[in-house]
């Protein structure tokens, strides 16, 4: 048998690595999944319910249930003050991560070229290489709470340049990019006709100010798509449901390349989710809150720790933690603290280069279990 050549060069994921550790690892107080830790709402489940109990569970049209759609809409505008036409310029996908493969192929030619974030989510440059693109990463500098180097990331920039991923706030550091960096990002797209794909998966988890959308930091709209989901807002995870929305001809391309993979997403999904958007956000923010709680006693409780180092995260829920005094090489330290410590964590490296020397802590966990960890940190190393 004869595979592809693009099946030889896409890696899993390195960081299943780290899970398949972990599973095997008994007494471990696990800190590497960046799962909400909530049960999804109960008027979400009500509505899923009864829509599930009407009998029809049929196809959907291909760029989702009007409702649903409309729901993403009234939402953005709601909160952001952002108008999408729900017909055109809205699209529900399976999850973020279909959004961005789809849009990708909607707009790679092979050998385009596809910034993204250095630390940043690990999968991103498999979907970049899904579409026949090239990954080019830009840094994010540690020193500077992970902002992008503007210099480095203009200097990137080729005549292959082709989009630019943005993922704010950031998985796995935590940050959040200025409006300010989010204009000069769109105002470089404008310039040199490439696409911004902002990644907003976590625009409902984060704390000590109010979101910014990329889109509304340029008055040019269509060099932005932007990219949502129910898992982490609405803790929904496993209804895999997220959203593209963005120039009506972008999104028209990736409602067909959704016809030939899937036909639609689930249908009662997408019900479900429209319930979220429209339904009372009380649960949202207390997941925030509660994930801020969680935030405020774990950053201080592990700079406690001698040898762990981290800046307060603004928003998702992870923790960056250099620990470059305990070990250069951040692999070798994880599978340590796996097999002797008993806490689980993700190697920094494993997003991109920048991320050499930190590991990743995710808080999106119960307190019990954050200070189960703290304890065995402290005593370990102490």
């Amino acid at each position: 048998m004869q595979i592809s050549r693009r099946a030889e060069e896409i890696q899993a994921s390195p960081i299943r690595r780290i899970f398949d550790l972990a599973s095997q690892t008994e007494g471990l107080t696990r800190l590497e999944v960046g799962q909400p830790d909530f049960n999804t709402p109960a008027y979400i489940l009500d509505e899923a319910s009864a829509f599930q109990n009407q009998g029809f569970i049929g196809y959907s049209p291909t760029n989702g249930l009007p409702q649903t759609r409309k729901a993403v809409a009234d939402r953005f505008n709601e909160d952001y003050g952002v108008e999408f036409d729900p017909a055109s310029e809205v699209v529900i996908t399976h999850g973020a991560s279909g959004a961005l493969h789809l849009a990708l192929r909607a707009l790679v030619n092979p050998g385009d070229e596809v910034l993204r974030p250095n630390p940043g989510f690990a999968s991103y440059d498999g979907i970049i290489k899904d579409a026949d693109g090239i990954p080019v990463l830009y840094p994010l500098v540690a020193e500077d709470g992970f902002s992008i180097d503007m210099e480095v990331f203009r200097s990137l920039i080729s005549k292959k340049t082709k989009a630019v991923i943005i993922n704010s706030p950031n998985n796995p550091t935590g940050s959040i990019l200025s409006p300010e960096q989010l204009e000069q990002v769109c105002k470089l797209a404008w310039e040199h006709h490439f696409t911004v794909i902002s990644d907003e998966a976590y625009d409902k988890v984060i704390f000590d100010q109010p979101h910014t959308p990329a889109v509304t930091c340029t008055p040019h709209r269509d060099v932005v798509l932007t990219v949502g989901s129910s898992s982490k807002d609405y803790a929904m995870c496993g209804w895999r449901i997220g959203f593209a929305a963005g120039p009506a001809a972008l999104i028209g391309q990736i409602v067909k390349f959704q016809s030939l993979i899937s036909i639609c997403p689930n249908i009662v999904a997408q019900q479900a989710y429209a319930a979220a958007l429209n339904g009372p956000q009380d649960e949202t923010r207390r997941m925030r809150d509660e994930y801020k709680r969680r935030r405020d006693y774990f950053v201080k409780a592990l700079n406690e720790i001698p040898g762990f180092s981290c800046d307060v995260p603004k928003g998702a829920f992870y923790v960056m933690a250099d620990i470059s005094e305990h070990d250069s090489d951040d692999w070798a330290f994880c599978e340590k603290m796996i097999q002797e410590v008993k806490v689980s964590c993700i190697p920094g490296s494993s997003f991109g280069s920048a991320g050499a020397g930190f590991i990743r802590f995710s808080y999106a966990t119960s307190m019990d279990v954050l200070k189960e960890a703290i304890e065995k940190l402290k005593k370990h190393f102490a």
